[in-house]
């Protein structure tokens, strides 16, 4: 019973993607077909996660199923009387009040369960309480209070509640980017992958670091999960690099970052790209294009990094007899990344929705399957595809649906406004002081939450007094993403650093400090594209080539600060110029610019020698050997 319903979520989301009901002759609605998919996925995680942490996984308790039955009856009442809902204006009847009760204690404790924890339960809490109760509550925060009449349909039927953006981006665009991933990872693609990457950079020094920073990119264009991304990834690439001598922490740390970077990268990006898309009410592909060159910086300065560390180490490269040929990779497996080239095609170039490019990638991922044996999807292999996929979206869509209650609390109390001009008046009118106070609330809120309520909560109070200030919308809400996604690897939570050390025997806590200094460029680089939205993709070409090509720069010098290393050991007051110099490329002051290159030109003047040797750089990169005679 178990697996046809997991089976049930892609298809039933498919099938209205797909029109099967115009063919049908029926009239279906959206918000129709999100409460099908908001009722299986209620049920079928109460079916899969026991209520403690100890209990038997072997058998359903009477009460799980109870609450399971509850959970596809409260969808199954949105599938059959929506649209007759709509018509008397969402005034709601007693039963509807009861489910509506029902479904936002169901949303709350199968978020606690997903989760394994309570913050989630505990702040949903409170933001019902508070749209009962506003008029207790002091200053800026006080309201009229709800009633009870009101609030529950509210969040329960309307679109601005669990029916709203967060849970129609879930049961459209998301679930088609899973199964598109899952398609290909069961096709053999992300073998495919790592045999590219080891053939590719195997054989420079620090090899094992830089085939998971590239293997990590890649994978995120099909998955955007970090977790995913590190289980994935790291299996194969943490006991490399430790085989040639990087130490387990950094190691570890290495494919958290390397992982995490997956959910900023284009095409894919994760499901907070999706929801972003939906908040600024623009198409996917815009917001990809502004992302990628910020993404690139993240990994180029995590290459710089571990590359240092390799020369500082002394560290080699893969034997010849360790590293497959580029030819035979690129023969077994071509077309498997055919369907990721198809995926940018339409989304980029066709600029059709993203929903439809998903489809079309998962289609072409089936039909060029079926060019050699192993990597074929038949029916067998398709259905388990399509349960792999239904597993995936529990967890996506739990959160999905409570961030619809958070939502529905925020925009029926009017909370994000008013939230808004408090922030604005407590950072004086300074734009650098309101996006530290974003920051410093996204870190906040991702200890413990996940990614996508964090982002939804700051998108509503925090993203309109950064658009207030004069800042660009796409800047403030992808300055909003990158904090949330950086929760990953920032302690005390860290999930990415907790599957990575777990990979490698390593410490969690030293692993996500240590991320956190390979990870250094995505703390900054929000606030260069937002004083400089030319990173977003957003000026003439020259203008855009130079930016970047100054920020580099800037990622290089920061490695080196933080590595204490660049064509030699370098001394504590030459690495505190270095991270101040390199953080100056970053801003798009001339000022700031030229006070950090006139501080280089003095520390490398001082050494004429490696001045000399410094354009050489790029081509050091590519030593096989790690013997620092070569630089």
């Amino acid at each position: 019973m178990i697996g046809v319903l997991l089976i049930a979520i892609p298809i039933w989301a498919l099938a209205y993607l797909l029109d099967v009901h115009i063919y049908l002759g029926m009239r279906f609605t959206l918000s129709q077909s999100v409460g099908g998919f908001l009722g299986l996925i209620l049920g079928l995680t109460f079916l899969l996660f026991p209520a403690t942490k100890g209990a038997p996984n072997n058998k359903v308790p009477w009460y799980d199923l109870i609450l399971a039955l509850l959970g596809l009856a409260v969808g199954i009442y949105l599938v059959l009387y929506h649209p007759e809902i709509e018509r008397r204006h969402y005034v709601a009847t007693h039963f509807e009040l009861f489910l509506g009760a029902t479904a936002i204690l169901l949303i709350l404790e199968a978020s606690r369960r997903s989760t394994a924890g309570w913050c989630l339960p505990i702040m949903g809490a409170f933001f019902i309480f508070y749209a009962f109760y506003t008029n207790i509550f002091p200053g800026i925060l006080q309201g009229k209070g709800y009633s009870f009449d009101r609030v529950v349909p509210y969040i329960y039927l309307t679109e601005s509640g669990v029916l709203g953006d967060a849970m129609h981006m879930a049961a459209t665009i998301v679930i088609t980017y899973i199964l598109f991933g899952q398609a290909l990872l069961d096709s053999g693609c992300g073998k495919v992958l790592s045999e590219l990457c080891l053939s590719l950079v195997g054989r420079f020094r620090g090899g094992p670091a830089k085939v998971a920073i590239i293997a990590s990119a890649l994978f995120g264009t099909m998955s955007g999960s970090p977790g995913a991304n590190v289980a994935v990834t790291g299996t194969f690439t943490i006991p490399m690099m430790k085989n040639i001598g990087y130490d387990s922490q950094f190691a570890a740390a290495v494919e958290a970052v390397a992982a995490t970077g997956g959910a900023i990268m284009p095409p894919v990006m994760g499901v907070v790209a999706f929801l972003m898309a939906e908040f600024l009410g623009i198409s996917y592909a815009q917001v990809a294009l502004a992302a990628f060159l910020p993404a690139l910086l993240y990994y180029i300065g995590l290459f710089f990094q571990v590359d240092l560390e390799a020369v500082k180490k002394n560290l080699r490269g893969l034997s010849k007899e360790e590293i497959p040929k580029l030819g035979p990779a690129l023969k077994n497996g071509w077309q498997l990344l055919f369907p990721i080239a198809v995926l940018v095609y339409f989304l980029l170039i066709a600029r059709i929705t993203a929903a439809t490019a998903g489809l079309y990638a998962t289609v072409a991922t089936i039909l060029v399957s079926w060019l050699r044996q192993e990597s074929r999807l038949g029916p067998q292999r398709i259905l388990s595809t399509l349960r792999s996929t239904g597993q995936s979206m529990l967890d996506i869509g739990i959160v999905c649906a409570y961030v619809g209650i958070i939502v529905g609390s925020l925009y029926l109390t009017g909370l994000g406004v008013n939230f808004s001009i408090m922030i604005t008046s407590l950072a004086g009118g300074n734009v650098f002081i309101l996006l530290v106070l974003a920051a410093v609330a996204s870190f906040v809120l991702g200890t413990g939450m996940p990614s996508i309520p964090s982002y939804a909560l700051l998108a509503i109070l925090v993203a309109p007094a950064l658009a207030k200030m004069g800042i660009d919308p796409m800047a403030a809400h992808l300055f909003l993403v990158y904090y949330g996604v950086m929760s990953f690897i920032t302690p005390p939570v860290a999930p990415s650093a907790v599957v990575a050390a777990g990979l490698a025997n390593a410490s969690y806590m030293g692993t996500g400090w240590q991320a956190c200094r390979l990870g250094i460029v995505a703390y900054l680089v929000p606030f260069a594209f937002v004083f400089n939205p030319v990173l977003l993709m957003k000026g003439g070409i020259i203008e855009i080539i130079l930016t970047f090509f100054i920020t580099t720069i800037g990622c290089l010098f920061l490695a080196a600060g933080l590595e204490g290393y660049l064509l030699r050991r370098v001394n504590w007051v030459e690495r505190i110029i270095f991270l101040i110099s390199g953080a100056g490329l970053f801003m798009p002051s001339w000022k700031t610019r030229v006070i950090g290159a006139v501080v280089l030109a003095f520390i490398l003047f001082k050494d004429r020698q490696a001045l000399l040797r410094l354009y050489r750089y790029p081509s050091m990169i590519l030593r096989g050997s790690g013997k620092r005679g070569d630089v």
